[in-house]
Order: structure tokens, then sequence, then C-alpha cells
């Protein structure tokens, strides 16, 4: 269902404040962005979305988290590359409205694929590199301490590979799972 704004031309309308309960979700994103290295807007960003029943405006972003216009636009475009920000373009708009991925299955796979997935591609191509300067090591002591930890990169490798597709799988059962009982 596409969710859209109460908002005229990308200005607020009663939607124009942060109530406290939000301003602890998108900090609470904020923080989780921030662990995984990814730039703190980007946190805000999905953290407001991911609070509002309807669809924003880059404009209201901007005025409700008080960030630039180069700030949103680059958070929305690479949250809408993770695959945690969707858009929708209105015909009486003709501006578009972002809202947020709420489903942890899309969210998830979105994220590993942006940054897992090319990262192992490029640790693999690391690790070849790895094994060619340790073939023409000189020093017979730096050589075998750097192919012990080879061996133990090449297995974090290994193992990094498995789980990521094991991960795809359980966040994606877990969305099709009922919901437990509280009584």
């Amino acid at each position: 269902m596409v969710r859209t704004s109460s908002v005229s031309k990308g200005l607020l309308s009663k939607t124009s404040f942060l109530v406290e309960w939000e301003s602890a979700v998108i900090d609470l994103f904020l923080n989780a962005a921030q662990s995984v290295g990814l730039p703190k807007s980007l946190g805000q960003i999905y953290g407001l979305l991911f609070c509002r029943d309807e669809s924003l405006f880059m404009a209201d972003i901007m005025e409700l988290l008080q960030i630039s216009k180069g700030s949103a636009s680059q958070g929305l475009r690479a949250l809408k590359q993770l695959g945690a920000v969707n858009s929708v373009f209105a015909r009486e708009d003709r501006k578009e409205r972002y809202f947020a991925e709420i489903r942890l299955r899309k969210l998830v796979s979105g994220f590993i694929r942006e940054q897992g997935e090319p990262h192992l591609d490029k640790g693999l191509a690391r690790l070849m590199n790895l094994g060619n300067l340790l073939s023409s090591e000189k020093d017979l002591d730096s050589a075998q301490r750097g192919k012990h930890r080879e061996k133990i990169l090449v297995g974090w490798h290994r193992q990094m590979s498995r789980l990521l597709p094991l991960v795809k799988m359980i966040v994606g059962k877990s969305d099709r799972l009922p919901a437990k009982n509280k009584d």
C-alpha cells in the first residue's frame, strides 16, 4: 500500500514537528547506521520515514531533521539503493515522496546485497593478493606467520560466504512465521 502525505508541495502541515518517541526512534536508527559504518543521516532519514504513516517530500525530511539538501539527497539515494526506502510520484505533486520499507527480509537482503557481498568479493581478491605477497616473502619466519594468518582469513571468508545466504534465508522465513501469542 502506498502511503501519501497530507503535505502540500513539500510544506509540512500538522506533522511539522517530531514527537518524543519519534526522536527516540530516529536516534536508535542513527546509532545503528553509525555502528555499521554508514553516515548518520541515513539512520536519521530512515528513522523518520519508519515513524511516519505518510510518505514525505525531501523538503519535509530536510525540515524535520534539520539536514542539508545534499545530505537528504545523498541519504535518500543510498537508502533507495539499499532497498530501505521507496518512493512514489503523485500526479498532482510532480515531486517524489519517500516512505520506509519496514519488512525485515527486504532490509537485510538489500544491506547484504549492497554492503556484504561486495566486501566478500573484494576480500577474495585481497586474499589472492596476500597469497602472492607471501609466496615472494624472503624472511621465512615472516612468511610462516603470514601463511598462518592467511589460513585464518581464508577460513573467516569462507564462513562469511556461507553465513550471508543463511541470514537472508532465515530472515526471509521469519517474515512468514506466525506471530507468537502473548497470552
